[in-house]
């Protein structure tokens, strides 16, 4: 059964490709979705092709994909999505940095890069929160499981957010000064 999806997959990929960046608006994050989308069909296999013909299955790929773009509880956005938010988060200007413009692309990795540099030098404490936090996906759930107050749980993440934002700043800031 497995053959038969990836014989369409492999048949039907361009197409599926330019789908996926007319759904994102060319975003740079399309072949992620693609990628995310034929995972899930894929592992769904046996169920799709039961139900659904060619031309029906590349409906569903669209649907799936649309879904997976536009849900803030799909799959796609709590293992891709979600981890860009948490740059765009830590500081408002690097919202500016974060485009599909080919130019721009250097200065996005440049902040990539600082927020990880920055990430890895907190103290273990701090670390394993904000890491907690980011897995869990809330607040919450990691005072539930830390048994620390929820508003203490709040204020550590906001205090490193604040941290590793100041420290990126500062980073970059040294880092045009250097140019």
């Amino acid at each position: 059964m497995n053959k038969k999806i990836d014989d369409f997959i492999t048949k039907n990929y361009d197409e599926l490709k330019t789908i996926s960046s007319k759904i994102t608006h060319g975003h740079q994050q399309s072949d992620e979705l693609l990628q995310e989308c034929l995972l899930q069909i894929y592992e769904k296999g046996e169920l799709i092709l039961r139900k659904y013909d060619d031309l029906n299955i590349k409906y569903y790929i669209v649907a799936v994909m649309k879904l997976n773009w536009n849900s803030k509880t799909s799959r796609y956005h709590y293992k891709i999505r979600k981890e860009q938010k948490l740059y765009t988060e830590l500081h408002p200007s690097f919202v500016n940095y974060i485009k599909d413009d080919k130019e721009d692309e250097e200065t996005y990795e440049e902040i990539l890069k600082a927020v990880e540099e920055q990430f890895t030098e907190l103290p273990w404490f701090s670390k394993r929160l904000f890491e907690m936090y980011l897995t869990l996906g809330s607040l919450k759930k990691v005072s539930k499981q830390t048994q620390i107050p929820l508003a203490s749980v709040g204020r550590y993440i906001r205090e490193i957010k604040y941290e590793i934002r100041i420290n990126v700043q500062n980073q970059l800031n040294d880092g045009k000064d250097k140019k």
